[in-house]
């Protein structure tokens, strides 16, 4: 069976390429599974894959590493109770050393599964990174990220549709330079043909027993992470009016704006939107310029809504942020919000289960 490792920062599209992956597969009669992986134990990402009727599990409170024995439990549920030709793994976007800390397990505790790492990399940040106008101003930040692209079987440049062709050539310029040997596809994930190259490359891709761990200091790792305030928010929009939607697009917007007012650099942002007729997700990442968004345009007095903040400021200033802008809306669209759970924090110190170097 082939585990599809899908690495990459926060924001790279990884999400939306396994989604595309798995629609593929079915339609050639192939199962497929997918792990989903969080700091927290709210996902959105979860939410949104089991929209689409894929076998689904999750990792949650911590990354892969730090949850190995986790993620083996969910490999074997899923390969015992769907019997998927490729499961795919998404592990959560500040995560790195995959290689010492997951493959090189597996290759020894479970022989039989072949790994394959494709780390994707936002075409738009990279480009923003050459032309010096990133919003990554911590370097522990950027130490993760140049981290994940070191260790990548694939290193799929995603959302290439985001940047021009003499940009890309840029990019390209700098991988290669900087990563030789990787093999590199373009991806544009909502495009079939894009995404049919990329099943392909997984799997004839040859698992490497003799891959190299990554020199890695985790105290400049650890740090990476701590950078970013995580919360996860759960609420439920009451509107009398029918005009649920109408709110929900006002908060969301709301909340763009004044994290983009107050400086503070989006790694992801995230809303599940659920009523009882439709299901979708709202994201912005890093590189997102605009909080103009597109919604499902019906009416309902009822909407739940899932709220994944991934930004780099402390925990209490986010909360405070997000729950003003939820109080200003309830005072002046006259409807009620009840928040059902949530959490807000830095992750911990990573400490992996196992590391072979």
């Amino acid at each position: 069976m082939k585990l599809a490792l899908a690495g990459g920062f926060l924001g790279s599209g990884k999400t939306t390429a396994i989604i595309r992956a798995c629609q593929q597969l079915v339609k050639q009669n192939k199962k497929a599974g997918v792990i989903t992986n969080d700091q927290g134990d709210q996902q959105v990402d979860s939410a949104f894959v089991k929209s689409f009727g894929i076998p689904t599990r999750e990792v949650a409170n911590g990354c892969f590493c730090c949850n190995y024995n986790q993620l083996d439990t969910h490999l074997q549920s899923l390969s015992e109770e769907d019997q998927p030709d490729i499961i795919f793994a998404e592990s959560v976007g500040s995560c790195t050393d995959l290689i010492a800390t997951i493959v090189k397990p597996l290759h020894t505790l479970r022989p039989a599964i072949e790994t394959v790492i494709s780390v994707f990399a936002d075409a738009d940040l990279l480009t923003s990174l050459i032309e010096g106008r990133s919003s990554f101003i911590e370097e522990s930040v950027r130490y993760i990220y140049k981290k994940q692209l070191e260790e990548a079987d694939l290193l799929i440049i995603n959302k290439t549709d985001l940047i021009t062709t003499t940009q890309l050539a840029a990019v390209d310029e700098l991988i290669k330079s900087e990563y030789p040997g990787k093999i590199i596809l373009h991806q544009n994930s909502l495009i079939e043909q894009d995404i049919a190259q990329w099943l392909k490359a997984i799997e004839q891709f040859t698992d490497v027993a003799t891959r190299k761990s990554l020199q890695l200091d985790y105290d400049v790792y650890g740090d990476g992470e701590s950078r970013l305030a995580w919360l996860d928010k759960s609420i439920t929009i009451h509107a009398a009016h029918g005009d649920g939607v109408f709110v929900t697009r006002k908060i969301i917007r709301s909340v763009f704006d004044q994290i983009q007012a107050k400086h503070f650099t989006i790694g992801h942002l995230k809303f599940f939107l659920e009523t009882d007729h439709w299901k979708e997700k709202i994201s912005f990442t890093t590189t997102t310029t605009s909080g103009e968004i597109k919604v499902t345009d019906q009416e309902t007095n009822r909407i739940k809504v899932l709220i994944n903040a991934r930004v780099q400021t402390e925990p209490g200033t986010l909360e405070k942020l997000i729950d003003e802008v939820l109080a200003k809306a309830a005072h002046i669209y006259h409807c009620t919000i009840v928040t059902e759970k949530w959490s807000v924090f830095k992750p911990g110190y990573p400490r992996p289960t196992h590391r072979m170097e």
